[in-house]
């Protein structure tokens, strides 16, 4: 057994001196040292050579075959015994600590479950009675409310059939693979999570209509109202995108000028602190008087939502910038245009996609309190709209498409995100 406690200059010394027994033995011991002070202190170390000079130099010189053939067996005792102490199981675990993103256990069972989930939320479906304990339509729930469970059955049929079939093409895709077994668990809690909540309410009603619709009334309701809901996204998506893209540039460029020059950072960086605290919507009343029609107040509105939260990352992102980089740049002859847009702007990029995620959060937020001021379509107008009339159902399947577009949106972000910073692939945590 080797001993793990004692440093490896140590053993090559001592193993050396067990070797070569008799009058070389102090000669041998002196060359040893020198091999471990080489092994400690490198090779072209002074005092690596102090330690293999001394009185017994010359007859040190005589035993080189000695203290080779001791180095050579502590080394092969190392690895052997370094190699038998490793057990597979940790091997294993090393190598899955190895990716940080799909970190999850690449089980197949747990992606089998995950496709019976939603074979088992499709057979209560079929077994669990319907019970409507003293609901009476057109009383306590409108006439026109969607009860029928066929587009939900298959819709779960068609997850089933889906993840299987993704399965079978990820035999070819390795990157695929690896993506849906470390999603395997959590599809199977939305498989479970869709089988309860549609027992609480199209079966058992314990959440009654109108306000506790199900996924059967939903997804009857969705796929005959499609026409007039894609209306609504392509109004609220029209109005997202102009006033982010609005409030991204103007963002970057103020971020720009309060992040660079002095006398901006004087006069605008007050101004931008106190537009910061303030809510969008509370810009409401001031931007329906000053501006007409209602979709350049909603626009301004989400200006102002983005506009502040870039902005001030940018110029955070221009501030940390090393002072060393800069020095680095000026000493090889660096113009300050050059300094400006291939140091300090590169260096903020990160912080630029950081703000334009976070203004896109609080742009979506302020767009459905915007359409819900004075809008004629829209998603919010959509919800309001349908409150008004307690249709419920068209409030959540109007959520439920919000949580998609929104999905999409962030999704193009990332994927534009990574492609400008593929520089930072491996020297960043992911």
């Amino acid at each position: 057994m080797l001993d793990t406690t004692t440093s490896v200059p140590a053993r090559l010394s001592r193993t050396a001196a067990r070797t070569t027994p008799g009058e070389n033995n102090a000669a041998v011991q002196t060359a040893a040292n020198g091999v471990a002070a080489r092994v400690v202190l490198g090779k072209n170390s002074a005092a690596a050579t102090w330690a293999e000079s001394g009185e017994n130099s010359a007859a040190a010189q005589s035993a080189p075959n000695a203290v080779i053939r001791s180095a050579a067996e502590l080394t092969s005792t190392f690895i052997t015994t370094s190699k038998a102490k490793v057990p597979i199981k940790a091997t294993a675990k090393a190598s899955a600590k190895a990716d940080p993103v799909y970190w999850k256990p690449q089980s197949r069972v747990w992606y089998a479950v995950a496709i019976g989930g939603f074979l088992i939320a499709l057979a209560l479906s079929y077994l669990v009675p319907d019970n409507i304990p003293g609901l009476v339509r057109g009383v306590d729930f409108s006439t026109d409310y969607p009860l029928d469970p066929t587009n939900y059955r298959i819709f779960l049929a068609a997850i089933a059939v889906i993840l299987a079939l993704l399965y079978l093409v990820s035999h070819f895709f390795h990157s695929l693979r690896k993506r849906l077994l470390h999603k395997a668990q959590f599809i199977f809690a939305g498989a479970l999570a869709l089988a309860i909540w549609d027992i609480l309410t199209s079966k058992l009603f314990i959440l009654q209509p109108p306000y506790f619709p199900g996924p059967v009334t939903i997804l009857d309701y969705l796929p005959t109202n499609w026409l007039n809901l894609l209306g609504h996204i392509g109004a609220s998506s029209r109005l997202f995108a102009l006033g982010l893209i609005i409030g991204t540039v103007a963002g970057i460029g103020t971020g720009i000028l309060i992040g660079w020059y002095r006398q901006w950072f004087y006069w605008l960086f007050p101004v931008l602190k106190f537009t910061g605290v303030v809510p969008a919507t509370a810009w409401m009343p001031i931007a329906t008087v000053l501006f007409k029609p209602a979709p350049v107040a909603m626009t301004f509105l989400l200006v102002i939502a983005s506009w502040f939260i870039i902005s001030f990352m940018m110029c955070q992102g221009m501030e940390s910038t090393p002072k060393a980089l800069y020095e680095v740049s000026e000493t090889l002859g660096a113009k300050r245009s050059f300094l400006l847009f291939h140091v300090a702007i590169p260096h903020a990029t990160p912080s630029i996609f950081t703000g334009i995620s976070m203004a896109t959060s609080m742009s979506f937020l302020t767009l459905v309190a915007a359409e819900m001021m004075g809008a004629t379509a829209g998603l919010g107008y959509f919800i309001n709209y349908s409150k008004t009339f307690s249709k419920f159902y068209q409030v959540y399947a109007a959520i439920i498409i919000m949580f998609i577009v929104f999905s999409i949106i962030l999704a193009i972000i990332d994927f534009i995100r990574r492609r400008v910073l593929r520089w930072q692939k491996g020297l960043v945590q992911q």
